[in-house]
């Protein structure tokens, strides 16, 4: 399990916080410089820019070379100080375009990032969402209204899904009022609405992915004893291997109110797949499985490892009318501490996103620690006076059954 792509928010000094205005409002709409690169604690506008997930990079004569070898690894560079939001609406209600110079590779992404609503760093998640385009595709100039997301609470731009190991050298990124005449733009395709929070009000998901069938039976009972129903995200590969049981694991809990949702066919990074038609493969092929399975349809994904750019987002939206992408606020990190001396971390984990406003959670069934963990998190959440449901019902979605 890698860690999202928000993560790297965190480590942002907070020093300014308790007397800063929670939105930044233009003064005039006109164009402006956000980053040249000319300095490497911070961009044009005086705010930070840095790597995130370990990212290499090497800072020239107003340039910078990022040396990726990951998907999930980034640069970003902040339109706003952490600890308040920018309003960027009315740059894009004039039409006007994201201008990125670059050279290199043109396979990456370019995300515009919305903060969460108090715009508060200190609390889950932070940034709370980000829209996404492919930079091979618009080549230089974005429309601003291309970005969807709450340009209100705009936080900052990044740049990550380097999917082949290929350099990239930025050189400008500003806001600009459009391209030179002649200059083709492309159309705004269909992609994945990404969400890491419940949008209802005082609801908590479970979004738990695949685990071990031996301990799926414990699960089931710890869910029905504590009265909750919650979203299992499953892999294909082991729907299709009837030496697993996970067929009949899944179809028990879809039976007992239980949402099964996607989670790729065979479990890799998928923004690192080299070809579109690889991307296409695990999603079909996960599509299709649920339902020959299961007997079942899903709008809800999510990404394994947390890794999403913008061809899967893309096709996501071409194989799905509406597609969900289903990362997290709240993770338990068993990832990091199972197997290890002090598994308990993982419930100091839980709690510490948990108060921090998190309310979309992932975990694992995959080792004992954790489900032994399971009962205490509901619990935990029960006690914050939290109402504990499944993902499309924490989301809101009108087909999604009654809470009553």
């Amino acid at each position: 399990m890698g860690s999202s792509i928000f993560l790297y928010f965190l480590s942002i000094s907070l020093s300014h916080i308790a007397n800063a205005a929670p939105f930044a409002s233009p003064t005039s709409i006109k164009p402006f410089v956000i980053d040249t690169f000319k300095d490497s604690k911070r961009n044009d506008l005086g705010y930070w820019h840095g790597a995130g997930e370990d990212l290499p990079v090497e800072y020239g004569d107003s340039s910078i070379r990022l040396i990726a070898s990951d998907p999930d690894q980034n640069f970003h560079t902040q339109i706003t100080p952490s600890e308040k939001c920018f309003d960027l609406s009315p740059y894009r209600d004039q039409r006007m375009f994201l201008r990125v110079e670059f050279s290199g590779t043109p396979r990456f992404g370019i995300s515009l990032n919305q903060q969460n609503a108090n715009c508060d760093p200190t609390r889950m998640p932070h940034p709370e969402t980000w829209d996404t385009v492919e930079a091979e595709r618009y080549i230089a100039y974005v429309p601003l209204s291309h970005f969807k997301i709450d340009q209100s609470k705009v936080l900052s731009v990044s740049f990550s899904g380097i999917y082949r190991r290929e350099n990239l050298t930025l050189y400008n990124v500003e806001i600009v009022d459009g391209p030179p005449r002649g200059f083709h733009v492309p159309e705004k395709l269909a992609s994945g609405r990404m969400v890491l929070r419940c949008s209802r009000p005082n609801s908590f998901a479970f979004g738990i992915d695949d685990g071990q069938p031996k301990y799926a039976q414990e699960v089931m009972d710890i869910l029905a004893d504590e009265g909750i129903k919650v979203t299992f995200f499953a892999v294909s590969t082991g729907l299709r291997d009837p030496s697993t049981n996970f067929t009949q694991v899944y179809r028990e809990m879809a039976k007992k109110g239980h949402q099964i949702a996607l989670h790729s066919y065979s479990h890799p990074k998928m923004e690192g797949l080299a070809e579109l038609s690889d991307i296409d493969d695990e999603l079909k092929k996960s599509i299709r499985t649920l339902n020959e399975t299961l007997g079942l349809k899903s709008r809800y994904f999510r990404p394994p490892f947390g890794t999403v750019g913008a061809r899967t987002r893309q096709r996501l939206g071409a194989l799905i009318t509406d597609p969900y992408i289903v990362n997290w606020s709240v993770d338990i990190e068993d990832w990091i501490w199972t197997g290890t001396d002090t598994p308990e971390k993982q419930l100091e984990a839980f709690k510490r996103d948990v108060k921090k406003g998190g309310n979309l959670a992932v975990m694992h069934y995959l080792h004992p620690t954790t489900v032994s963990y399971m009962r205490e998190a509901i619990q935990f959440v029960k006690a914050q006076g939290l109402d504990i449901m499944r993902v499309d019902q924490c989301l809101e979605d009108p087909e999604s059954p009654s809470l009553y």
